[in-house]
């Protein structure tokens, strides 16, 4: 192992809070990858070499780390987010840092680990979210509001929600109305900024206060009330009705430009690769339902949001009152965001404590949606949802995440047994 290039010590100094230590689970520490061999030390049980070097660098050890969010495709990069308690040095204590290979942006400290280079940085020091240290420097956040018209006095913030080298959000308070920041490549910016504006005019979406290309940071009105998963886990919470789920995305304007929503079934074939690769007893399995589901064969000519689910939707005493997240609003398929939403509460009824209530609302959306949309189509099309969700517990590390990943093809199963009975029931329906 050698250093390739280093950075500024300030990108290391600092403290992070409520960081709980735990081991590695002994699936991840037993994963290899023969074209990509810096993942079997990546995740291996031990601290790995790459944040030993960055620890050493400002003069502590590595106590103990654990992974907390893996993105893995084999053969190809790996990035790995790493909880770590370190000993000694500037850095004493507990802090929160970023591995990855494959393509390493340019500012970080390079480190040759199994005959391949290694990124590593300490988080919030993304080098491409380049925004995410003012983002979370209250003072800064200040100044960059005053700039943009937001008055008030001192801001609290937190992070909540980071994906490295993609995106971030920070929660902002303390000023006369909350906000969130959100962080993508400054090269989306604009165009973030752009959807926020022109969609807030006829939906509650959160409407963009400004932004800067040179941090990469939209700022965003906040929304009250609370996500529909969150009024789902509420017993006494009342719920909106399918129509209004259903009408929230009918109403989405057409596109200005020409950006298409991402398909899941375009993404089958890496992810069944990465199922096969986690649970290789189950690939043939992944490989069969990628075969059953088939390719994408509807063209990308509705309006859609692209990542429709119940975390996404803000409610207030059963009203619909936000629209979150259109990073990935543009052109799509008719059934992309219906099938969306039902894969997601499909799997949110097995986490949740109000499952029987979930199941239910579900049930009542796929009633409606199946007089609206081709329930073959819309079926296949939630298989395909919750097929790239099945690596989504390895992702950030659940405590069973191989049993998790298990029951979600399972449940993709179901969904294409499904379409295939409404099929056969249409084929009995038309002959006779």
């Amino acid at each position: 192992m050698r250093i390739l290039s280093s950075f500024s010590h300030a990108w290391l100094t600092g403290r992070l809070e409520d960081v709980s230590m735990s081991s590695v689970h002994p699936r991840t520490a037993a994963i290899t990858d023969p074209d990509l061999p810096v993942v079997a030390t990546l995740l291996g049980a031990s601290p790995p070499m790459a944040l030993r070097a960055a620890v050493a660098t400002t003069g502590g050890d590595i106590v103990s780390s654990h992974p907390t969010q893996v993105t893995w495709w084999p053969g190809s990069s790996i990035t790995v987010r790493y909880q770590v308690l370190i000993e000694g040095g500037e850095l004493d204590g507990e802090g929160d840092f970023v591995a990855t290979s494959g393509s390493i942006p340019s500012g970080v400290l390079e480190v040759e680990a199994d005959g391949m280079r290694v990124g590593v940085w300490r988080v919030p020091h993304d080098p491409v979210l380049r925004g995410m240290p003012a983002a979370l420097d209250p003072g800064r956040v200040g100044a960059l509001l005053d700039g943009l018209g937001v008055p008030g006095g001192p801001v609290k913030i937190a992070l909540r929600a980071y994906r490295p080298k993609r995106r971030a959000v920070v929660a902002v308070g303390g000023r006369r109305h909350g906000l969130y920041l959100k962080l993508v490549r400054r090269s989306k910016v604009e165009n973030l900024h752009r959807h926020h504006t022109f969609l807030s005019e006829g939906l509650p979406v959160p409407a963009s206060l400004g932004f800067s290309d040179t941090l990469g940071i939209v700022a965003l009105q906040a929304i009250s009330g609370s996500t529909l998963r969150r009024a789902l886990d509420d017993p006494a919470a009342t719920l909106p009705s399918p129509e209004a789920i259903a009408g929230l995305i009918t109403d989405l304007p057409e596109p200005a430009g020409q950006q298409q929503a991402p398909s899941a079934i375009d993404r089958l074939p890496s992810v069944a690769r990465l199922i096969g690769a986690l649970v290789p007893d189950h690939a043939e399995r992944a490989e069969r339902l990628v075969e059953a589901i088939g390719p994408e064969d509807v063209p990308a000519h509705v309006p859609v949001h692209g990542d429709y689910y119940e975390a996404q939707v803000m409610v207030h005493n059963g009203q619909v009152v936000g629209l979150l997240d259109v990073d990935t609003y543009g052109w799509g398929r008719p059934a992309d965001d219906p099938a969306t939403m039902l894969g997601h509460l499909d799997l949110w009824r097995t986490l949740s404590r109000q499952g029987e209530r979930v199941g239910k609302y579900a049930a009542s959306l796929l009633n409606l949606w199946d007089s609206v949309y081709d329930p073959v189509d819309l079926r296949r099309r939630v298989a395909a949802v919750l097929l790239t969700m099945a690596p989504g517990a390895f992702r950030v590390q659940t405590a069973d995440w191989p049993s998790e990943t298990i029951a979600r093809i399972d449940m993709a199963e179901r969904w294409i047994e499904s379409a295939d009975r409404v099929h056969k029931s249409d084929l009995i329906a038309f002959s006779g």
